[in-house]
């Protein structure tokens, strides 16, 4: 199906444009930072959040206005001097901006919608809104582990802002994690593990980034961490996935606190970036079970249901749904 043909697929008019001359910004100021790089996508999302807090930015609405051109070629101007003063960076802009207006064609060949009207008149109507967020919690421009983190907000406050609903129209919010823990480029990683034991998780789940294909740092579940994303996002019920990825660990561990500075922590603390912190793990028996084949919650080997009754007592919230393989039939729903 053509979801656009089909009038399913619309696109906010006030959503920001990404350049490609963002895209340049970003590989240029990637470069210069050098080994204290914050393992950007290179997509240009970074230069195109601060073209909107600095109020110069381009968006989707603008694409139909008659000095669309004119406005894209100022903003280039600006970017092309910025980009004088990167030493040594060359970039050839003609092909990048050939894709470029390509690309504005079949944007506006999709319907553009306030999204504010669009999604409080199905809240009117009493149609069920569901919005899916992108990126982990800890990626929170304002609560993640600044700098390593994105430009936005990836919490449920960000559903708010960035659909124009009002907090109190949000109903539940399913906090989505998997049976363990990653992270893809820099920053802070308590419960790394950059051995073979990371390397086997890395290889059992298949953990390359969606968007550059890096390897993804893989480790043990990190509760103060969830706890953490968990209040942020007032989480009503959780879901989580890769639970197949544990099947063949006799013994699997969750880090339960922190030792930091001396102390024993169950929070996340503001320095974890200068002083990280050291996991207090705890093991648990593993399942040594290959969970991919069942179908119901009865065939849950005894030992995963104890890793899920451990969870939901650390973390005060019921897990709903276990996800046991790649396939969305491999879904199972607990409750």
């Amino acid at each position: 199906h053509d979801p656009v043909a089909d009038g399913k697929l619309v696109i906010a008019r006030k959503a920001h444009l990404i350049l490609p001359t963002h895209q340049l910004l970003d590989a240029a100021n990637e470069a210069r930072m050098g080994k204290n790089k914050i393992g950007s996508t290179l997509k240009g999302i970074g230069p195109t959040y601060m073209d909107k807090t600095g109020r110069n930015g381009l968006r989707v609405g603008d694409t139909t206005l008659p000095d669309f051109k004119e406005r894209y070629t100022k903003l280039v101007e600006k970017h092309t001097e910025i980009l004088s003063h990167y030493e040594g960076f060359e970039y050839d802009l003609t092909e990048k901006e050939a894709s470029f207006f390509e690309a504005i064609e079949f944007l506006k060949s999709i319907p553009h919608v306030d999204s504010e009207h669009f999604v409080n008149g199905y809240l009117r109507e009493g149609k069920a809104v569901l919005a899916e967020g992108a990126q982990g919690t800890l990626l929170d421009v304002d609560f993640g582990s600044y700098p390593f983190v994105t430009s936005s907000n990836t919490t449920t406050a960000g559903a708010c802002t960035g659909l124009g609903i009002a907090p109190n129209k949000v109903g539940a919010v399913y906090g989505i994690f998997k049976a363990y823990c990653t992270r893809v480029g820099g920053g802070p990683f308590p419960t790394e593990l950059d051995n073979e034991v990371g390397e086997n998780l890395r290889a059992l789940g298949h953990e390359f980034g969606a968007t550059t294909g890096r390897a993804r740092r893989c480790g043990w579940i990190d509760l103060p961490a969830l706890k953490y994303a968990i209040m942020l996002n007032g989480v009503t019920e959780l879901i989580m996935m890769k639970a197949d990825v544990l099947d063949t660990f006799d013994t699997i561990y969750a880090c339960t606190h922190y030792e930091y500075n001396g102390e024993t922590i169950d929070y996340m603390p503001y320095d974890i970036i200068s002083i990280e912190p050291k996991p207090v793990l705890k093991a648990i028996e593993g399942w040594a079970t290959d969970v991919t084949k069942i179908t119901s919650v009865e065939e849950i080997p005894a030992k995963l249901n104890d890793y899920i009754a451990f969870l939901e007592k650390e973390l005060e919230v019921p897990i709903k749904f276990l996800s046991v393989g790649p396939d969305r039939a491999q879904t199972l729903e607990l409750r």
